[in-house]
């Protein structure tokens, strides 16, 4: 990082000394200072345009630096950022220190300071914030990556439907929502197989398509593994659930499948359903879906 890679906004209600300020800097190597005579124009200067560095007087008409600096602490919290705030201040009394750096200042100067002591103060004001800001871009990158690869790994790449890993996940979220507030939820295991034993891409995603196609928004399919889809279904009392909802699905299937399926042949379909409500005690997500598998039939 160098000076001239840093935005500099100088604060003062006196023009006179702004311009030394400013002259200072420029002279010093800093190629990006701007000018405000209040802190209500330094704050319009900053929403414009970000600055790494903001050098207020202590001691102006209408909002001091002070204040000044609560308000941009404010900001840089609400936009995930970091701007360095060095006071310039004709006192340099230890209680004026004391509540500058309280008040989240980063620096605290002198009017009387050298051009060389100042621009010293200022750079490493900029260098400390243009570490940190670096430090949390690389932080929301790392994030934005992390969410990614969460969202990839409870997704199947061929369906694009949730893996097992996030239906469990939905099972579980289920179950002490149940367990909390009452109702019950519907476990459904679509096994479906061809005259080959492997389902093209293409059939795949015809299945996928006419199952979501059958659900409520608020109910959920899956592919649980490679031949099988899982459909999750919550309702709020007994009489809701009507295990007719998979011989609906399964006439969609047969329906959407038969220019789709390997060879135009018949697809071969097994469902087990298990379904409950008021848990005492509650199951667990593996006895739940293994329940579901017991209860597997052929479906004609």
């Amino acid at each position: 990082m160098r000076k001239e890679d840093l935005a500099i906004i100088v604060v003062d209600d006196l023009q006179f000394s702004r311009e030394v300020v400013k002259s200072g800097l420029t002279k010093s190597g800093f190629a990006d200072v701007r000018t405000a005579s209040s802190a209500d124009e330094a704050l319009y200067l900053l929403n414009q345009r970000r600055a790494h560095v903001v050098l207020a007087d202590f001691w102006m008409p209408g909002m001091n630096g002070l204040e000044m600096t609560d308000l941009i602490r404010r900001w840089d919290e609400n936009n995930d950022r970091y701007t360095g705030i060095v006071l310039l201040t004709a006192e340099d009394t230890a209680s004026s220190i004391v509540v500058a750096f309280e008040r989240g200042v980063d620096d605290f100067i002198s009017k009387s300071a050298n051009q060389f002591e100042l621009a010293a103060r200022v750079f490493g004001a900029g260098r400390s914030a243009w570490e940190q800001n670096s430090l949390r871009e690389r932080m929301r990158t790392l994030s934005s990556q992390f969410l990614r690869v969460k969202q990839f790994s409870l997704q199947d790449p061929e369906t694009n439907l949730p893996n097992r890993s996030q239906l469990e996940l939905h099972i579980e979220s289920l179950i002490e929502h149940c367990n909390a507030r009452g109702g019950g939820l519907g476990l459904g295991l679509i096994e479906i197989s061809a005259a080959n034993g492997e389902l093209r891409l293409g059939t795949l995603k015809t299945i996928a398509n006419s199952i979501q196609l059958s659900l409520r928004p608020m109910d959920m399919v899956s592919r649980f593994n490679l031949n099988t889809f899982a459909v999750l279904v919550q309702y709020g009392n007994p009489e809701q659930f009507n295990p007719d909802l998979f011989s609906r699905l399964i006439q969609n299937i047969r329906r959407h499948t038969q220019q789709t399926s390997d060879q135009g042949r018949q697809l071969q379909i097994a469902v087990g359903i298990w379904y409950g409500h008021e848990f005492e005690p509650a199951p667990t997500v593996d006895e739940i879906v293994a329940m579901a598998h017991q209860a597997s039939l052929p479906i004609n």
